[in-house]
């Protein structure tokens, strides 16, 4: 028997509406899901590291936001950032609600999605050591941490992701130390990098500890082993021990000074700080400041060069340096911004990444395809 045909209409109206709502529930959920990009937290090798006296991994962390876009267009590529943390922080500074509140993924789709900036991967490696810090440079006793940063993380995400391999398309930032390091390293290495971005950058001269020795190393002098150096930041001294056991490290070390492997910048004299200057010559040879003319045609050769920091920092190093940095290269005409704001060292930083950091890089990194 045939079946009314009012009775027929009633079912493929019943059936229609069904699939319209289910189409538009799929298409609701594609559409939730092509707005969200994705976070990846992995282990990499450091052959850079090989060899450090003080042991640390040879396998390094590092976390990669990968666009909105990333999986739905398998023939895209994308530019990069390079972001590198500050002192006692890791990669995960920068993908969790952490001392800045920054939590890259949801904060950079919500930029995207907004149109102000452009779909890119981002890179945070760690650079976290033994001593809390590295400073993103080549060390004989902490290993070769600028090496690790230009040549096996940017070889890595080259290698196994669809980034744009070329200078034009890649930048390097960071805050604190990680500010220092994007522009030793960036200045250097402008055929890797093309844009820096630094937030207050520290140490990028060290015109204001000549006469002011660190509260510290009098009495780091007086330690006969390196357990004695707290690694916990619950006080200010434990914190300033720390960054001056990490400096000399990273910038005068020497394998046969016990106990932490390193030369300090002053010596006691009669009573009193004497600058070394051989071991201060060490530290100048690492730092921005003295570096300029050096790699003057490399400034020259950035798209964009940014640094900036809060009017209120509380290290003095940013507060002297920073501004002589900026002015050394005003006087060899190197373009860059420099840019002083309302703030402490660390209260600005999600604003700052937000508002001014990666909007900026968008507009400057090269996005043309293959």
């Amino acid at each position: 028997m045939f079946m009314p045909i009012q009775k027929l209409r009633k079912i493929f109206l019943v059936l229609f509406i069904f699939v319209l709502f289910a189409d538009s529930g799929v298409a609701q959920t594609a559409t939730k899901q092509a707005s969200a990009g994705k976070l990846v937290e992995i282990k990499i090798p450091a052959p850079s590291l090989k060899g450090n006296l003080l042991n640390d991994p040879t396998e390094q962390n590092i976390s990669i936001y990968l666009p909105p876009g990333y999986d739905a267009s398998p023939s895209k590529r994308y530019p990069v950032i390079y972001l590198l943390h500050g002192f006692g922080g890791s990669n995960k500074t920068w993908t969790t609600d952490g001392d800045y509140s920054f939590n890259a993924a949801p904060i950079m789709d919500r930029l995207i999605a907004s149109g102000k900036m452009r779909e890119m991967i981002l890179v945070a490696p760690n650079a976290n050591n033994v001593y809390n810090g590295s400073f993103y440079v080549n060390s004989t006793v902490t290993g070769n941490w600028e090496d690790y940063i230009f040549r096996d993380v940017v070889g890595y995400v080259d290698k196994n992701y669809r980034t744009l391999a070329r200078a034009s398309s890649r930048a390097i930032a960071g805050h604190s130390m990680g500010g220092f390091g994007a522009v030793a390293v960036g200045m250097k290495h402008t055929d890797v990098f093309s844009t820096i971005y630094a937030l207050s950058p520290a140490p990028l001269g060290h015109e204001e500890d000549k006469n002011n020795p660190s509260r510290v190393w009098k009495l780091l002098r007086s330690y006969s082993l390196r357990n004695q150096l707290k690694s916990t930041f619950d006080s200010e001294e434990n914190v300033y021990a720390n960054l001056f056991v990490a400096l000399s490290a990273a910038f005068s070390p020497n394998a046969t000074r016990q106990p932490f492997y390193a030369d300090f910048p002053w010596d006691e004299r009669d009573g009193k700080p004497q600058l070394n200057e051989a071991v201060a010559a060490k530290w100048r040879s690492k730092t921005p400041l003295y570096m300029i003319d050096e790699y003057k045609q490399n400034l020259l050769s950035l798209r964009g060069l940014v640094i900036e920091f809060g009017r209120n920092d509380e290290f003095r190093s940013v507060l002297y340096n920073v501004p002589l940095f900026s002015k050394a290269l005003a006087e060899r005409g190197i373009p860059h911004i420099f840019e002083i704001y309302d703030g402490t060292h660390e209260d600005k930083i999600k604003e700052r990444l937000e508002k001014k950091v990666l909007p900026f890089l968008s507009e400057k990194l090269d996005f043309t395809n293959p």
